[in-house]
């Protein structure tokens, strides 16, 4: 098919919006992962599994810009059946969101294995309990010989709602999972805090019951400890090397940082960082942070010359802002001033004889919703309309997808790191998915569209700002690809995409480095197996911001 031929299709349907950032062609990518051999009955020596481990550490380790904050691994038998695992993992996020990767090595040596089952739906979004410990509580079903290891998983909405709940790991049948057994749900009201209890089905239960949840679930089965030896990457070094090099960042020059003493115990290890938020005038947030080994935490504040001050002190110098230092993780930040823009909040933890320091989270103010107005204003009319279609959809310049919506709302998230955050519009009430309807930035104190989802053209926030995009030019022509923000525009990085031969068979390439919408020099020509494998790759993991309803 000649090259304009092909545009004409993707203007068809995909719309001007996919045109807009089209690259040149990229280069070659490496080679796919062959298919796993059939295991044998010879058991790898453990010196030699971590050897393969260490090899295909480019299928487990987290990628460049992805999940920003520090990273870890580990090698483990969660299954005890000899082979051993790498288990990768981040724990990041206001919300207090872990991603993992699980790979196992091939009995026989010759690679590794995705532990991971297809579509990973956990705890919003995408996420997994916090597993990075120094020891998981384990517990064998004999009858079934399986092992279940035991934590809890903690998720936040808002400074006032939070649910913690209890959950097993198991890899059942080789496929990772968790099994969730109970939780419990706080409610923070100026009347007070309100606490629930469920048991997994979300039926309500006594606090005797979640407390005893784990023991009942697991009752008569053997018990025991799994310790962990896990191993930081702070943050992501692409070369891998024994010593990585930080990436630098666009925060503010953070604030000196005082000289510990020597350790007199156990190092103090940062293993979540608070990150940074786009606030509005008034608005309010939270920051999270965790270490191990620490005794206790003391939230400061930095302002944008580097200058440290105790929360007492950041009030005083920000009139009106209210900070609160909740249970033993949380920081809470309301009635956010102008003043506050370019400030930041970071997390001391103290230890046995030696000190902590988390990054700065850097606090963007700014009457954002008043930027991006004419765009929720839009949104808001054609809704209350009421039965629109797709054509009146078109009309308004808004997505299709909000047809038969009942539920749309937006967002405000800092997509590059600019000081600037993209506005998102979706659906909160879980009919669409995690589609992003809409997506903008500013450029001169005006909305620039960036992207917008129709029928056959979705656009997805994956969990580290990279935007995934799923789009169609008819039977033969399905393009999966990845973008990221720069400037006004999607800048292409990879695409995985069929196409149809000159003999009218279907064909599947990987791009690097670009997205063309077209086969192109250097482009890696695939099997559909490895094709699948690479738009899996491409897909990542999605989520969605907490949204503000428009209508």
């Amino acid at each position: 098919m000649k090259r304009n031929r092909m545009y004409k299709l993707l203007a068809l349907f995909l719309g001007p919006v996919l045109l807009f950032g089209l690259a040149a062609c990229g280069k070659a990518a490496p080679q796919a992962t062959p298919a796993p051999a059939a295991p044998t009955q010879q058991i790898l020596p453990a010196m030699e599994q971590r050897r393969v481990l260490e090899e295909n550490r480019a299928l487990w380790a987290f990628d460049e810009g992805e999940y920003v904050p520090d990273w870890y691994y580990t090698f483990t038998d969660l299954d005890h059946n000899g082979q051993m695992e790498v288990l990768a993992a981040s724990t990041q996020g206001s919300g207090i969101f872990t991603y993992a990767h699980f790979y196992e090595v091939l009995a026989d040596g010759s690679g590794v294995r995705n532990l991971r089952r297809e579509s990973v739906e956990i705890e919003g979004p995408d996420a997994w309990p916090e597993l990075i410990r120094d020891s998981l509580t384990c517990y064998y079903d004999r009858s079934a010989d399986r092992y279940y290891y035991v934590c809890s998983d903690d998720t936040r909405d808002g400074a006032a709602h939070s649910l913690s709940q209890w959950a097993a790991l198991c890899l059942m049948d080789g496929v990772a999972d968790w099994e969730y057994l109970a939780g419990v749900e706080y409610f923070w009201t100026e009347e007070g805090e309100s606490v629930s209890y469920t048991d997994a089905a979300g039926n309500p239960i006594s606090e005797a019951d979640y407390n005893s949840a784990v023991e009942k679930r697991f009752a008569g089965m053997e018990r025991s400890e799994l310790k962990l030896n896990w191993n930081g990457v702070f943050p992501y070094n692409p070369s891998l090397s024994a010593e990585p090099t930080p990436e630098p960042t666009p925060e503010p020059a953070p604030a000196p940082t005082p000289v510990a003493a020597a350790p007199s115990g156990p190092q103090v290890v940062i293993t979540k960082n608070p990150t940074s938020e786009a606030l509005e005038i008034g608005g309010k947030t939270w920051f999270i942070a965790h270490a191990q080994n620490a005794v206790s935490l003391t939230w400061e504040m930095v302002d944008p010359q580097g200058n440290v001050y105790s929360l007492a002190e950041a009030m005083d110098r920000n009139p009106g802002l209210k900070l609160e230092a909740m249970d033993k993780d949380t920081l809470a930040v309301s009635n956010v001033p102008q003043s506050l823009n370019g400030w930041g909040a970071r997390a001391r933890f103290d230890g046995q004889g030696n000190a902590a320091y988390s990054n700065i989270a850097t606090i963007y103010v700014g009457d954002y919703a008043a930027a991006y107005g004419s765009v929720i204003q839009t949104y808001k009319r054609a809704i209350e309309l009421g039965n629109i279609d797709a054509a009146t959809a078109w009309e308004y310049n808004i997505s299709e997808y909000v047809v038969g919506c009942s539920h749309v709302g937006y967002a405000l998230k800092d997509l590059d790191k600019d000081g600037t955050p993209e506005l998102i519009i979706a659906d909160y009430g879980g009919e669409s998915g995690q589609i992003l309807f809409d997506l903008y930035t500013l450029y001169g104190g005006a909305p620039v569209q960036l992207a917008m989802s129709q029928a056959r053209n979705r656009w997805y926030l994956r969990t580290d700002n990279l935007l995934y995009n799923e789009a169609s030019g008819g039977a033969a022509y399905s393009f999966f690809s990845l973008y990221r923000k720069t400037g006004t525009e999607l800048s292409g990085i990879r695409s995985a995409f069929t196409w149809l031969s000159d003999a009218g068979d279907t064909e599947y390439y990987f791009q690097e480095g670009t997205v063309a919408f077209e086969p192109c020099s250097g482009d890696e020509k695939l099997s559909q197996t490895a094709f699948g494998a690479k738009v899996d790759e491409i897909h990542g993991t999605f989520f969605l911001p907490q949204l503000t309803k428009i209508a």
